[in-house]
């Protein structure tokens, strides 16, 4: 929702009343993006999961910022996370 009320042309009001939120929540949402990730969005891609249907509930994620690969654990503290993130991409 965040990136579709960023994309080109697009009007924010529009976007939340498309989805059902409150303008002033996207809003919200759209300065929490800047203060945590600082530049915007990651490309992420889904993969099956490798336990054998398991549930991926409590599972790592892994994200590849071109070679580098941040393997992150259910409650990371996102302070931490977004400045471990910046220093991979500035790398």
């Amino acid at each position: 929702m965040v990136a579709a009320s960023l994309a080109p042309g697009a009007v924010a009001r529009q976007v939340a009343v498309r989805y059902g939120v409150h303008p002033n929540q996207l809003y919200a949402w759209r300065r929490e993006l800047v203060s945590v990730a600082g530049a915007g969005f990651v490309p992420v891609t889904l993969a099956q999961p490798s336990g054998g249907g398991r549930s991926a509930m409590g599972a790592a994620v892994e994200i590849a910022l071109g070679e580098a690969v941040v393997r992150v654990t259910p409650g990371v503290e996102m302070g931490f996370l977004s400045a471990v993130l910046r220093a991979v991409k500035s790398a």
